[in-house]
């Protein structure tokens, strides 16, 4: 039989297995692979799979989501007190200047009143001492009065006035147009162009009449629309018809007018 060799050293109990796994950490690589290991060494249901690094996917957890948006929250500046307060009061104040502006006209356009007439003068052109086929033109001089405090009239929207004899109409014209400050009292002429119809006896004689002078009553009447304006608003117009009785002293040169009374 063969001699079995000694092991060497001296030590009968020499695992050569345990030399192996005595390796000093200096000997070892860095990037070492896992040893080959029999089918037996995982009998115990234990796996251990190598992944590169550059292959790993992590998904981090909800509470990563909740630190970061906690953080974002941390760093964001303040609204300060005065920035809350202007957001909260600014609006809120607008607003109630709108509802107290819109109350006010309210209130204005309420106690809105008509403009008040007179008959400043009245003058008579073309009179038909001749020819009898002339037609006469008036030219009366009316003064309007605004008594509202705030609100400016708009006169004239296609406004239109008539001269009448004893409601004969004997003459037509146009009512101008033209904007009325408040508290104001402006004087306009309406020129009266005679109509075709024949003029009546006594407006006749009054105009022919040189010595002495005859007494003549005339109505001018007026429809004409107005509109208020307040500021820079204008409001819907309203038509308003206006009725002169007048007394003249005569339909000649230097008439004067001897009683009115104008109702709007």
């Amino acid at each position: 039989m063969e001699e079995r060799s000694s092991p060497p050293n001296g030590d009968e109990n020499h695992d050569p297995l345990r030399d192996q796994q005595t390796i000093s950490p200096t000997q070892v690589p860095d990037h070492q692979p896992l040893p080959e290991t029999s089918h037996r060494a995982f009998r115990s249901g234990t796996y251990v799979v190598q992944v590169p690094k550059d292959q790993i996917y992590r998904v981090p957890p909800p509470e990563h989501a909740l630190l970061a948006e906690r953080h974002r929250n941390f760093n964001r500046p303040k609204m300060s007190c005065c920035c809350r307060f202007l957001c909260v009061f600014v609006p809120i104040i607008v607003i109630l200047l709108i509802l107290g502006l819109i109350g006010g006209i309210t209130f204005i356009l309420l106690k809105q009143e008509d403009p008040e007439f007179s008959i400043e003068h009245v003058l008579v052109k073309n009179v038909p001492i001749h020819h009898k086929q002339q037609r006469p033109e008036y030219d009366v001089t009316v003064k309007a009065e605004n008594p509202n405090k705030y609100t400016r009239i708009l006169h004239g929207q296609d406004g239109d006035a008539s001269l009448s004899f004893k409601q004969k109409e004997i003459a037509v014209g146009k009512y101008p147009n033209f904007d009325q400050a408040p508290k104001n009292s402006t004087a306009f002429k309406i020129v009266l162009h005679g109509s075709n119809v024949a003029l009546p006896r006594e407006v006749e004689r009054s105009m022919n009449s040189t010595a002495s002078k005859v007494h003549v009553s005339l109505a001018l009447g007026i429809n004409v629309s107005v509109r208020a304006k307040i500021w820079v608003f204008k409001f819907g117009s309203k038509e308003i018809s206006v009725a002169c009785n007048l007394t003249l002293d005569r339909l000649a040169k230097n008439t004067r007018v001897l009683s009115q009374k104008c109702r709007t």
